[in-house]
This record gives structure tokens, sequence and C-alpha cells, in this order.
């Protein structure tokens, strides 16, 4: 057991963490068009518009690191309806979890024109420095005084933090850990860079990403409490030779390999998981998601009856934020009983071959509905 979930806050295109959970439960999603990016479709002599999810008031008029500032204050101040996050003292560590600013397309610099340095590792402390300082800053709280420990490697990052965090509570190293994941598509840069990679969903490529932003703050706890909903019982993590972007999709091995990692021996009377899969609507995480069905059935055939959600229909694509948007909707799902399983696995995939399957639950609650005969 890595620890318990204390209480989870939230910002996202559907709002704080209960909004968001009860609107992705009901299927809903708030798309809008983005608003200073468009794409010229061919043999149209005017621009399209591009769907995006964006997080509405709480970015508003915010780029770059100010985006990405203003939607962790949103997070930590939803937190805080369950937790006094600001009185959290050195003893608990920070664990970030931000994309590398270049893939995004801007510069932790206050002048844009400035540039980042070449080592991946300087732009990300760079980053974590304003950040940090920046949110609290914003929140009026007194400066982060404890560990802080930065995870940028794409989608896994967050399975990624988790595991991290759990170890250092194990070994004492942190009281509590707080987690916190945040990452934003929808600067123009950001939808450039997508649109040239052929990565965009737009009118004329259905089978691109939606662009998405959200931040995610998690307290996790090295013990069981009276508010704990929810258990981190394992990371699983690997990684698969084809990256995301290649010639030849990946043909899911690694992914279920790292599944029946994190999940453990299926009991004889147990019930499938429940998988809540980063699929976001491009070709290659498609072809992985469908390989990775046929190689778990053909292990056991209950994978076939388990249930599955994709978050991205609701929320648009999170990059690294994305392990933590699911892991949120599953916490309100088992704290509020409407998680068809006390198993749950959030799947995830990085574009450049890492994977990562968090395996979480709700001891001593079960389903009977998905229970065999």
């Amino acid at each position: 057991m890595l620890g318990w979930v204390q209480a989870m806050g939230m910002a996202s295109s559907l709002g704080g963490l209960v909004p968001a959970s009860a609107a992705f439960r009901a299927g809903m999603s708030w798309p809008s068009a983005a608003p200073d990016f468009e794409v010229f479709l061919k043999g149209d002599e005017a621009p399209s518009p591009v769907t995006v999810h964006a997080a509405g008031e709480a970015t508003l008029g915010f780029s770059g690191v100010g985006r990405l500032v203003a939607l962790l204050a949103e997070a930590l101040v939803d937190l805080g309806t369950w937790v006094d996050v600001a009185a959290l003292g050195p003893g608990v560590g920070l664990y970030l979890v931000l994309p590398d600013p270049e893939a995004r397309g801007f510069t932790t610099g206050k002048d844009p024109s400035e540039e980042d340095p070449d080592d991946a590792r300087e732009r990300i402390a760079r980053l974590v420095d304003r950040l940090v300082k920046g949110t609290w800053q914003a929140l009026g709280w007194p400066a982060w005084k404890g560990l802080v420990r930065a995870f940028p490697t794409g989608n896994v990052a967050f399975a990624q933090a988790l595991a991290a965090a759990g170890e250092d509570l194990r070994a004492s190293k942190a009281e509590r850990a707080l987690v916190c994941a945040v990452d934003s598509f929808l600067s123009p840069e950001t939808l450039t860079l997508l649109h040239q990679q052929q990565r965009l969903k737009t009118p004329g490529r259905p089978t691109g990403l939606m662009a998405g932003e959200a931040a995610v703050a998690l307290l996790l706890t090295r013990e069981e409490t009276a508010e704990s909903a929810m258990a981190v019982v394992r990371v699983a993590q690997g990684r698969d030779a084809a990256p995301l972007d290649g010639e030849q999709p990946p043909d899911g091995q690694e992914l279920a390999r790292q599944v029946l990692a994190a999940l453990g021996p299926l009991g004889q009377d147990a019930s499938a998981p429940l998988m809540v899969s980063d699929h976001d609507g491009q070709y290659a995480r498609a072809f992985e998601w469908g390989m990775l069905q046929v190689r778990l059935r053909e292990t056991d055939a209950r994978f076939e009856q388990g249930a599955v959600w994709m978050p991205a229909k609701s929320f648009g694509h999170t990059g690294v934020a994305s392990g933590a948007v699911a892991t949120a909707m599953v916490f309100r799902g088992l704290a509020r009983g409407y998680a068809p399983t006390s198993s749950v696995l959030v799947l995830s995939s990085a574009e450049a071959g890492e994977r990562a399957v968090i395996h979480l639950t709700a001891p001593g609650r079960s389903n009977p509905r998905l229970r065999r005969p």
C-alpha cells in the first residue's frame, strides 16, 4: 500500500472536484471555440474554429506560466474546502507534475523573449520555482518550506509522482504528501504545435485530440484516516519500444503487462476492475487501447465484462495532468458509491514510450452488482 488519499481538489473546464465529477458521471462536457486560434481548411476562404475544453474564468487572460499558476491556485483552493492547505508544515512533501515548457511553446521567463536553457532539467527547475512561488503568493500563503520534487514525464508523470510520494512516506522522508498536477494545451503556441504535428482534432481531422487544461491537488497520508475514501495500492511502470508518434503504433503488450502487474492476482470470485484510460481520440492511442483489450481478454475472459471510463470525453486532452484527472474521478466515484467496482486501474501512456498503471481501491467496500455468480 503506497498511501491513503485524504482529500482532493480540482480545476477544470467543468469546475472543481464536486461539480466536475457530477458532470462527468452524467456524460457532460463544456467545450468552446479556442479564442485565439483558428485553422484554414483546404478550399475554404475563411478560417474554421477549433474546439477546446477551457477552464473558463480561472484562466481567462493568462498564458504560459501564469496560466499554470491560475489553474493550480484554483485546485488548491478547492482542496482547501476539505483540509487547511495553508497550514501544511515543512514536514509535508510537495510533488509537482508539470509539463516541459518547451513542449508547450512557452518560456519560464517573465519576458516572453527570454530564452530557456537547452537542458530540460534546468527548464523544469525554473518552472518549478516560478510555479510554486507564484501560486503561493497568489493565494496569500506563506512561502512553501518543505520538500519539492518535480515530475515532467508526459502522461505517466502523475503515476511516477504517486509512486515517489508513497516511497517517501514509507521511508519517513515526509509526514504527508501534497501531489499536484497541472497542464494546459490552450495557448495559441501549444495549439499551433499540435496542429503542425497533426495531433489536433479539427473540422478537417476527426481523429485528433481536443485540447484541454486542468489542475489536481491530492493529499496523501501514510495511514488511513476517517476522511480516507481511497487507497493507492500499487503503481506499475514500464516502457514500450514503440513511441506513440512512431511509424507503427504500440501493440498493447507493454501496457497489458503493466495492467496485470498493478492489479496483482485476480481472485476466483473477483470481478474485472474498472479501467480508466487516457485514450483521447488519437489514432495511435486507439490502436493501443484496442490491442490491450484483446490481450487482456486472452489472459482472463472476465476483462470483457469490465467497465471503462475515459475522462478525455469530458475534459479533453490534459497531458501530464490526465492521470490526476482520472484519479479525481475515481476518488469521487468510490467516495459516493457509484463506481461499478471497488478495484480501479488508471492507465497512462506517454508519447515517448513510458507506460504506467495505478491501482486504486476502497478497501472493505465492494459492489455486488459486478460479482460473478
